[in-house]
């Protein structure tokens, strides 16, 4: 029986089998320049694929775990890629993420052998459209540079939308090119979906272009629908407003200043998203925590976290938050905060003996 394991061992190694688990993206153990030596191989020559992730990067994870293991992602890249990732907030990482501005995760460089970039591919993708978008990446009028000529060569929406989300996917400002297409299209255009999209999705909060946008929000509005208009301008500032309520914003390089925070709280305010959603109170949360007032978030959440139904989501980070504040507390905040969680515990009693009172109706 052993002879039979053994021969079987040689039989597939001799036709080259591998294991299911090395069928994906083979990256090497190695340093950019080791990469760029190998890719330059007269006998071999590769392009070099750059993965920059960071370690609190869910799709980054996401895709390290998921994409990147499976045969259609290997068959593409190993013949043709040096493939090497780096954590851009350690060691070699930092010096790459200044070197080609990398801002965003996760992001994919695409170099030649000398370590100039190609291109690169911003966002999370399974495996099959991650190999589409580097094959369209490879293609030169698919590089910044040839979106450039050809917005130049005829500026219109066809021409500047593509380059402008490549130039925010490469850490460039867009808001010249949206600016110009928002002022010299029809409306027609400058309110189409594709536009707003890109628009919208690329443009910083508060700043004077998205001011610009917002005083035609009406307009907005009827092209897109108010509730998808009003979810996509919470979006782009719910998980920063997240990092500044939880005072984790320097470990993901997020920093407003109290007036900044005070700007987002008032213009998510004016939207009148629906105050039985947790989350949509995390604006006003973000800003007593950035004014270091204590007495004001508590009465806040006495006043409104409180009267949100137990099983809302969300509504426990919320209440976390709170705790997290405790260590900093008077003692009368500290009583105060106590006598929030007090109150909770009573309704949430109330509550189970009247659902119990209902299970002992139903067993008898």
């Amino acid at each position: 029986m052993r002879k039979l394991i053994i021969l079987t061992i040689i039989c597939l190694s001799t036709l080259g089998w591998k294991p299911t688990f090395a069928q994906g993206i083979n990256f090497e153990t190695i340093t950019l320049q080791e990469a760029m030596n190998k890719a330059s191989d007269p006998a071999a020559p590769r392009f070099i694929l750059v993965d920059c992730y960071t370690t609190w990067c869910v799709p980054c994870i996401e895709m390290a775990s998921y994409e990147f293991p499976k045969k259609v992602a290997g068959d593409y890249f190993n013949p043709k890629f040096i493939s090497v990732k780096f954590d851009m907030e350690k060691g070699e990482g930092k010096e790459l993420a200044k070197k080609y501005n990398v801002t965003a995760y996760p992001t994919f460089l695409i170099l030649d052998a000398k370590g100039q970039e190609i291109n690169r591919v911003v966002g999370k993708s399974n495996a099959e459209e991650f190999v589409a978008k580097v094959k369209a990446a490879l293609d030169p009028k698919n590089s910044l540079p040839g979106y450039k000529a050809a917005y130049e060569a005829n500026k219109s929406l066809i021409t500047g939308l593509p380059y402008a989300l490549a130039l925010y996917q490469n850490s460039k400002d867009p808001v010249p090119v949206l600016n110009e297409l928002f002022d010299n299209s029809e409306d027609y255009e400058r309110f189409s979906r594709d536009y707003l999209e890109v628009a919208l999705g690329t443009t910083k909060f508060g700043t004077p272009f998205f001011r610009k946008l917002m005083m035609d929000k009406s307009s907005i509005d009827q092209a897109l629908g108010t509730e998808i208009t009003n979810r996509i301008l919470f979006d782009k500032i719910r998980k920063d407003m997240y990092s500044i309520a939880t005072e984790t914003g320097a470990r993901y390089k997020v920093f407003y200043t109290p007036q900044e925070v005070e700007d987002v709280a008032y213009t998510i305010g004016l939207l009148k998203l629906p105050q039985f959603e947790a989350e949509n109170h995390m604006c006003r949360i973000a800003l007593f925590v950035v004014n270091k007032d204590l007495d004001g978030m508590i009465r806040y959440f006495k006043r409104r976290v409180s009267t949100l139904p137990s099983e809302t989501p969300y509504k426990g980070i919320l209440e976390g938050i709170l705790m997290q504040n405790l260590a900093k507390a008077t003692p009368e905040q500290k009583a105060a905060i106590m006598s929030y969680f007090e109150d909770r515990a009573k309704s949430l009693a109330k509550e189970a003996k009247s659902y119990q009172e209902r299970v002992t109706v139903i067993t008898k």
